[in-house]
């Protein structure tokens, strides 16, 4: 009798296991050119606070041992920051963690998820890994085709489907730069009976919030991040806040020591410095003012009305534009052809002597 042998698997392509949401499913990619100026990611081109930096590399840290599974004592940092109760805050390793744990505790096979399609992608590559089914509602156009809205209506139609578990609402809205009415959010979250996840990790620039609702709405979470103002993308930082009850099901699924020793601490340090980053917000708002500024006055160049440290712009030619300022040594995000926009560009604010060489940069181009 002849032993049949099996493939081994040197010789089974990996791709034969491949679960069916990740076929289609394209890495995340970014971009990085060296020697330009990176204005495509929204971050915060400003250095830390004076003494921050000292203040944290005189920490001591056990790097021989697990962080703090529980990350008490970033929770209570950021319980005195936003005012909601230690139990009802969740750290994790960046929005991005955060977003794929809603999906995996709320969503999957039997679940599906409400977004308002132009906005951030990882919301349907998240729903695409944990297997959650996606609804669009796309944002409504402004008669002055500058300014979006959200299609409360037909976001409310469409949380009425039993398979509807939760609604992400981004607020500001990336990469159209919309902050949503307050009014329009909460009657969402009243309305829907769904969980309502709105993403404010553009919100200190805006100023404002929907945190303060939290006690009143066990359906309601928001997402916040050190990645934009706190000029802390590096580390690797988000945060959740809602009700202790719903918080304590997210833990069911999280992983354990999700966030390490050392970005914990830099989170309970940066909040020290509360003022001076504020105070570097409202700089970079008045440098994105001046590029907005200047984009209005160029011709065939639509620009979008943004609340946040970034703006999104259709000119005449977005790839010819976005190709000919790489060659002048500015990297900024070509966003495609996006759903109700078309094709468009965003870029975010760099230093001011930065902006005021991409200004030039785009008068030359497209003046």
């Amino acid at each position: 009798m002849v032993e049949k042998v099996q493939p081994s698997l040197g010789r089974m392509p990996a791709v034969n296991f491949l679960r069916p949401q990740i076929q289609t499913l394209k890495a995340y990619e970014s971009k990085a050119i060296p020697g330009c100026v990176r204005l495509d990611a929204n971050e915060n081109p400003l250095t830390w606070p004076k003494g921050m930096r000292e203040e944290l590399f005189a920490s001591s840290f056990a790097l021989n041992r697990y962080p703090d599974g529980e990350a008490q004592g970033l929770r209570l940092a950021l319980s005195q920051y936003t005012g909601v109760p230690v139990e009802g805050i969740l750290a994790g390793n960046g929005s991005d963690e955060l977003i794929q744990l809603v999906m995996t505790t709320f969503g999957g096979e039997k679940g599906a998820v409400i977004y308002h399609p132009p906005t951030f992608s990882m919301y349907g590559a998240a729903a695409q890994v944990t297997g959650t089914d996606t609804i669009e509602v796309p944002l409504l156009l402004a008669e002055d085709g500058r300014d979006f809205c959200l299609d409360v209506d037909g976001i409310l139609e469409a949380a009425g489907q039993p398979r509807v578990h939760m609604i992400i609402l981004c607020n500001p809205n990336n990469p159209t730069g919309t902050l949503f009415p307050r009014e329009d959010i909460l009657r969402i979250v009243k309305e829907s009976q769904k969980i309502v996840i709105v993403d404010e990790a553009y919100g200190e620039f805006a100023g404002e919030s929907v945190v303060d609702q939290i006690p009143n709405h066990p359906n309601l979470l928001v997402m916040k991040t050190y990645s934009k103002l706190f000029a802390m993308a590096a580390l690797r930082l988000g945060y959740l806040l809602g009700q202790g009850s719903t918080i304590q099901l997210l833990n069911r699924a999280r992983q354990p020591f999700n966030v390490n020793s050392f970005t914990q601490k830099a989170g309970v340090v940066a909040l020290n410095y509360v003022e001076d980053y504020r105070a570097q917000g409202r700089l970079l708002i008045d440098e994105l003012d001046k590029i907005v500024e200047a984009l209005k006055l160029l011709p065939q160049v639509t620009v979008f009305a943004t609340r946040a440290n970034f703006v999104l712009f259709r000119p005449e030619n977005p790839e010819q534009v976005y190709e000919q300022l790489i060659e002048r040594g500015f990297l900024i995000r070509n966003m495609g052809n996006l759903p109700v926009v078309g094709k468009a560009l965003r870029l975010s604010t760099g230093l001011p002597e930065e902006n005021t060489r991409l200004i030039s940069a785009l008068e030359e181009i497209l003046g």
